[in-house]
């Protein structure tokens, strides 16, 4: 006897989460990976290693297009992986964020940063539970 396992589709509410991440992964990847200097400028903070902001808009660039590819094929057990991927790295990159802001003094632009962080893991992790069920 063969079972067949019917696709269980993405939640709407996932798929624009999925969306919104690519754009603005495009968007922060195109600023730190090509004028990192003029984001600096902007915010009023001082660059001293252009090779770093570079190395995160390569990152936002490539979560973001992981983000497009989930969204894309619509099924939730290809686009797990892409989830589980965000909520690891969503859980480092906010720890790292508010330890930055707190003992560090980063500037008042990461608070957005950190913010932007915590509502993509609230909603990545709303809808991964939503998802298994």
């Amino acid at each position: 006897m063969v079972i067949l396992k019917v696709a269980k589709e993405l939640m709407k509410g996932l798929e624009i989460v999925f969306f919104i991440h690519f754009i603005l992964g495009l968007i922060i990847g195109f600023i730190f990976l090509f004028i990192p200097e003029l984001y600096c400028d902007v915010v009023g903070v001082t660059i001293t290693d252009k090779g770093v902001f570079r190395l995160v808009g390569a990152a936002s660039f490539s979560l973001g297009f992981s983000s497009f590819l989930a969204y894309r094929v619509k099924d939730w057990e290809k686009a797990k992986l892409f989830v589980q991927m965000e909520l690891i790295w969503l859980i480092l990159a906010s720890g790292a964020m508010f330890y930055w802001l707190i003992f560090e003094e980063g500037p008042v632009v990461g608070y957005w940063i950190f913010g932007m962080f915590l509502g993509f893991l609230i909603a990545f992790v709303y809808f991964y539970l939503q998802q298994k069920k």
